[in-house]
């Protein structure tokens, strides 16, 4: 299912702490030799990993969401303040996929083919909006409102990037993302995207 910025916010404000699920559940702090990580794929201690897996990888969509959330409105009063809100916007958006990127790095190995690829897909989507955002952060400090244009572009970046990536494409964890709350709420609205400001 593909899910949008605009999607997941209406979906995430019904969970609380949305980009912030329970450290308990991550699976980075899993020890790696706990028996969740080995085992048959149809036990419940694998279901469990899986499931944790999941709702760690979609709380890395939930923290693009949840900046999403706080992106301030472009003031276009005066050249000024078009710069200066913009600015705002853009590193919100990049701390926002800063964290995303951490969260979604630090998911260990799950033994279930095809989970790192989907990891991998996802960090390197996130990276080059994150770059993006970074080079428009630039050219407004060069040019200031000039450079507005350039803002406005890695927003459309980011109202058309597919937040859950390839997930449903892995049997395992599309089943497991059923599990998750958190992926639950991101899902909840389809396929909407962030609208225009």
């Amino acid at each position: 299912m593909t899910v949008g910025v605009a999607g997941g916010i209406l979906g995430c404000a019904l969970l609380a702490g949305c980009g912030q699920p329970d450290s308990s559940a991550r699976q980075a702090d899993r020890p790696s030799g706990s028996p969740a990580a080995s085992g048959d794929p149809a036990t419940p201690g694998r279901d469990d990993e899986l499931a944790a897996w999941v709702d760690e990888y979609c709380g890395a969509a939930a923290d693009v969401v949840d900046a999403a959330s706080r992106f301030p409105e472009i003031d276009a009063s005066s050249p000024d303040r078009t710069s200066a809100t913009s600015a705002r916007l853009l590193t919100v958006m990049i701390g926002g996929f800063d964290t995303a990127l951490e969260r979604l790095r630090g998911l260990g190995e799950t033994g279930v083919d095809g989970v790192e690829r989907v990891r991998v897909s996802t960090v390197e989507a996130y990276g080059r909006v994150r770059e993006q955002a970074v080079a428009a952060k630039r050219a407004l400090d060069r040019r200031g409102a000039d450079a507005v244009g350039a803002v406005r572009t890695t927003l459309d970046r980011v109202g058309t990037l597919d937040l859950l990536g390839d997930l449903d494409r892995v049997p395992e964890l599309r089943d497991a993302g059923t599990r998750s709350g958190t992926c639950g709420q991101l899902t909840a609205r389809g396929d909407a995207r962030i609208a225009g400001r």
